[in-house]
């Protein structure tokens, strides 16, 4: 007998396959809360990411070098943690999201959108982006919890890795520019 061609059952979940397949319908909605999760905040570090450009054109003739690399650090960091984003949601069985978000940022500052804000204006757009991504750990707790419970290790690893990679990424920005604006304490 060859046990190497017996094949094993496949199980639908609705969601395409993945490295980290689920095994129950349970896990399936937790997978699917946390894929949700996950688009969310990547739309935001994209957004982020488009502000961040719009800032990095505007200083790069400023003879401050500090000042143009901090930008540039903080662009490429907003980057590293979309395309890790857009791979842990591809890994969890989500579709590929950060080429659509991307060209839907770009269309957006086609529109002149993002030019036509100030300097100030960017930074408080920048600081409403970073708290709304600093909020992620406290909307994975609950995700995380119950993934513990469920015995969902795989999904448990990949949210604590996102939560580490956005918060690097907030820490990264809170150094770089530690402007407390106006917009952030309104919301508290």
């Amino acid at each position: 007998m060859n046990s190497q061609n017996t094949l094993q059952p496949r199980q639908s979940f609705g969601l395409r396959a993945t490295r980290y397949a689920a095994p129950d319908s349970a896990e399936k909605a937790e997978r699917v809360a946390l894929v949700e999760l996950l688009q969310q905040h990547l739309t935001t570090t994209v957004q982020l990411h488009q502000y961040v450009h719009s800032l990095e054109l505007r200083v790069r003739n400023v003879s401050f070098v500090d000042v143009r690399e901090s930008f540039h650090r903080i662009g490429l960091a907003t980057e590293q943690c979309s395309a890790f984003l857009d791979e842990r949601i591809r890994d969890m069985g989500g579709a590929m999201q950060l080429q659509r978000t991307m060209v839907n940022a770009l269309r957006a500052s086609q529109d002149d959108r993002w030019s036509e804000l100030s300097f100030a204006a960017c930074i408080d757009q920048i600081a409403v982006r970073t708290h709304a991504l600093m909020a992620f750990s406290g909307q994975a707790k609950s995700l995380m919890d119950r993934a513990v419970i469920n015995g969902d290790y795989n999904s448990l690893h990949v949210m604590t890795d996102c939560v580490y990679q956005i918060t690097q990424l907030v820490a990264l920005i809170q150094i770089s520019v530690p402007v407390e604006s106006e917009v952030m304490a309104e919301q508290v």
